[in-house]
């Protein structure tokens, strides 16, 4: 018999092809016609079936309730074959043909195949990364972890050993960095700091390397994932980490070695901003994101891993082109911030410019509005569209001293108008990247105080998760519109949304929204199996919208968030239903817990 659908994609791509070929051959190709009831409640399942052609609804068992339909290589029911039971009706809505593979084969091959049974036993995260992995050719790097092959080990020195001799140590053992023991603790010299200290600075041969020694060691775990350890390379701009196993320092990993394995180049860019000595360098820097973006996407780097390292090489372009354009004299009477998902670090390729600044004085506003000019246009050059609502520090409504921005945050909060509190709402998410860090801290305590956190402010703003509809038909469909989703509306932002309301009530600081569901956990504000489900949601929209986003042509692919359907396999339409699902339920269990039948 000639298979009529796709078993070349997950679930079924998780077997070998010896399981996949005895598979087709326990296949039964079964038709219903209009109204034929497939299951009953109660009923002891023969086995899973696969739609080939036709339409199914699941049901309640009077079919006054409809839980779901399922389309064209859509499964059915599982769960009754691993429970012995159907929960719910199966009736055919129109004509259908189903292939049926018999509930004994399909519980032989999930003993046989790992993978296929942890796609069916398990919860929509694990599903996902099961996916993923299917999808890309992972690279050896992106499995790889730290060991024994792939750090140096340390060599010490005693804090008392003058530099001449540390110098002919390294230069000895051929390495470019030794550990210092202290009696303050164990610090890193490198031939750089070498170099800047006897060249550059006033030491001589015969100074104490102690006296040279950085203390604030950056490290990683032995064990730990290589890529984990090239992002917080990034992040710190530094060229090497300290290996540490049950607290001790067991080695050195170097950029270098590590480059060796890994061609995305991200820490080239990371160099190429710092080293930058004009805006059209940086241009160059910031053009080759989208290709670093790609390569990590086609290699299995998890889409949190990408949203972590492109965070922070954006904040890095931003900072740099600061330091550029302002005078120093300037730089700490400002504040540049971040805003929605830009502050959040849950932006990827990019999208519009949200921005706003600080002032520490008023007076200072005349000297930078042109500095502010010149940056926005270096964000522009970038490649950051300026936004359509105009939430850009060019524009005076967003640039403000701190009481300016406290006097708004409490006026914003005033308001019950939707246009107050999504102002508010990108404003919640801001994050300090340029200038004087410590000018945000008391504008952000404007909206911490408890009153607020208990006044009808916070209501009328977790309203706002309300404003779209989840793309769910009553029947449980995805709903289209021409064959499009608005992933943003329907799942991306009353998700976020829902959960920056609830970090308001509780008064948490962060604005990444997987940190602000681990502690709205942690806090027993949501439950596990909430706050896990939430963030496999999340996660999953994003890296859905990334793939499409990344297949199309153009400038600023960013800004698309409609997802095509028909360019959707059987399995992501699955997942993305299943997603859709859980932002639903999450915004009725938001409904409730902030009482918005009253409003």
């Amino acid at each position: 018999m000639t298979i009529q659908i796709d078993l070349n994609q997950p679930p079924f791509s998780f077997l070998d092809e010896k399981q996949l070929d005895w598979l087709t051959s326990r296949l039964d190709l079964v038709f219903f016609p209009a109204g034929a009831t497939i299951l009953n409640e109660g009923d002891a399942s023969p086995g899973v079936y696969i739609i080939y052609k036709g339409v199914v609804e699941e049901s309640g068992a009077s079919g006054d309730h409809i839980f779901s339909q399922y389309g064209k290589e859509d499964i059915f029911d599982v769960r009754a074959v691993l429970e012995s039971r159907c929960k719910h009706k199966y009736t055919a809505i129109e004509e259908t043909l189903c292939y049926l593979l018999k509930a004994k084969d399909f519980v032989q091959l999930l003993d046989e195949s790992d993978d296929f049974s942890i796609y069916f036993k398990t919860d929509l995260g694990t599903q996902q990364s099961l996916v993923e992995q299917q999808d890309n050719s992972v690279s050896e790097f992106i499995l790889a972890r730290i060991d024994e092959d792939t750090i140096r080990p340390p060599v010490y020195v005693n804090g008392q050993t003058n530099l001449a001799r540390v110098a002919n140590l390294m230069h000895e053992q051929k390495y470019d960095a030794v550990l210092v023991r202290t009696a303050k603790g164990v610090g890193i010299v490198t031939g750089t700091d070498l170099l800047k200290a006897t060249l550059m600075g006033d030491k001589g041969k015969q100074d104490k390397v102690a006296d040279i020694a950085q203390y604030n060691l950056i490290g990683v775990e032995y064990g730990d994932f290589l890529f984990g350890a090239l992002l917080k390379m990034t992040q710190h701009q530094i060229e090497r980490v300290v290996v540490t196993h049950e607290g001790e320092i067991v080695g050195l990993l170097e950029l270098m070695d590590m480059l060796s394995l890994f061609s995305t180049h991200s820490h080239v860019i990371a160099m190429r901003i710092e080293q930058a000595k004009n805006q059209q360098e940086l241009v160059v820097a910031a053009q080759r994101l989208d290709t670093l973006i790609d390569s990590l996407s086609g290699q299995g780097v998890h889409v949190s891993a990408i949203m972590e390292l492109i965070t922070t090489l954006n904040r890095r372009l931003i900072q740099r082109a600061f330091e550029l354009i302002f005078p120093e004299r300037l730089r700490n009477s400002v504040c540049i911030l971040v805003l929605g998902s830009e502050g959040r670090g849950e932006q990827i390729l990019k999208t519009d410019q949200d921005n706003a600044i600080i002032l520490k004085n008023e007076h200072d506003r005349e000297a930078v509005k042109p500095l502010l000019q010149q940056l926005h246009q270096a964000l522009l050059e970038f490649g950051y569209p300026p936004c359509p609502g105009g939430v850009m520090f060019i524009n005076d409504s967003w640039i403000e001293t701190i009481e300016g921005w406290q006097g708004r945050v409490k006026r914003w909060l005033a308001s019950s108008t939707p246009e107050a509190m999504m102002n508010m709402a990108i404003f919640m998410d801001a994050e300090p990247v340029c200038g004087d860090a410590e000018l945000f801290t008391p504008v952000k305590h404007s909206w911490q105080s408890e009153d607020l956190r208990t006044s009808l402010a916070l209501v009328w703003f977790a309203k706002q998760a309300m404003q779209f509809e989840t793309p769910l038909t009553f029947l449980g469909k995805i709903r289209e519109d021409h064959g499009t989703v608005d992933i943003k509306k329907g799942g991306i932002f009353p998700l976020v949304h829902g959960v920056r309301s609830l970090a308001f009530e509780h008064a948490i600081d962060e604005c990444n929204t997987i940190k602000r569901l681990e502690i709205l956990q942690q806090k027993n504000v949501l439950e596990e199996d909430v706050a896990q489900g939430l963030r496999d949601a999340l996660l999953f929209f994003i890296r859905l919208r990334l793939r499409q986003q990344l297949e199309r042509d153009g400038e600023n692919r960013g800004l698309s968030q409609q997802l095509e359907l028909d360019k959707l396999r059987s399995v992501d339409r699955s997942l993305l239903r299943h997603a859709f699902h859980r932002v639903k339920k999450f915004k009725q269990q938001l409904f409730l817990h902030f009482h918005m039948e009253n409003f």
